[in-house]
């Protein structure tokens, strides 16, 4: 028997050690309150027609960039609470023109076609999940700060390339604040894990049942 023991222990040595930790919000959110600061300071820039040594619009792209991918690690590593995951968040749209024929854009422009292909006349309030907000930002085709309009304020202009031939998401500079704040403001106060579904019935090793409150 205890050689036995003796030769599992030695035989599980040699896999050697795996170091390893719960997935935490901090590091996610860190980066992203930065990029939060980040797209208001370059928005701003565009928007005053700021004399830099860099482009903001450059700056803007990268930082809702990796603004999105913060938001969708914290949404898919599950450190936002359940209520914030399944809720819906306040923003605008601007619709397609309609009967209107369609003009593609140009592969290299962040912005190209925009007053061909949309309704810049209006904007549409509208409630979408922070998944989807997270998702169309990642994805981005459509990169462009509106400014000196007659009908819309000045804002940011974002649509992802599923999106695009239908809306433009468009956010004043305090609107894409405020999504980005409702992730940093989020809180899991407490977590679990574990096999049993609400019920509490056993659901089998090949399914977790995951709760963040």
């Amino acid at each position: 028997m205890n050689d036995e023991i003796n030769e599992r222990f030695a035989e599980a040595v040699k896999f050697g050690w795996v170091r390893s930790s719960d997935w935490q919000s901090y590091t996610w959110k860190n980066e992203l309150a930065e990029q939060r600061r980040r797209i208001g300071l370059h928005l701003e820039e565009v928007l005053s027609d700021a004399e830099t040594e860099h482009n903001p619009l450059h700056m803007l792209e990268r930082a809702i960039g990796v603004a999105a991918i913060c938001m969708r690690r914290l949404l898919e590593r599950r450190l936002v609470n359940d209520r914030f995951r399944d809720s819906q968040l306040d923003l605008h749209e601007i619709y397609v023109k309609k009967d209107v024929e369609w003009r593609e854009p140009f592969v290299s422009r962040t912005a190209s076609e925009i007053f061909n292909n949309y309704d810049l006349t209006a904007r549409h309030p509208q409630r979408r999940t922070p998944k989807l907000i997270s998702d169309k930002m990642l994805h981005a085709r459509v990169i462009g700060v509106l400014s000196a309009s007659s009908y819309l304020p000045d804002g940011l202009l974002i649509a992802s390339d599923t999106q695009s031939k239908a809306s433009l998401f468009h956010f004043t500079p305090s609107e894409i604040g405020a999504i980005l704040d409702a992730f940093l403001a989020d809180q899991v106060r407490i977590a679990s894990d574990g096999y049993l579904d609400p019920e509490g019935n056993f659901q089998g090793t090949d399914k977790v049942f995951a709760k963040r409150e």
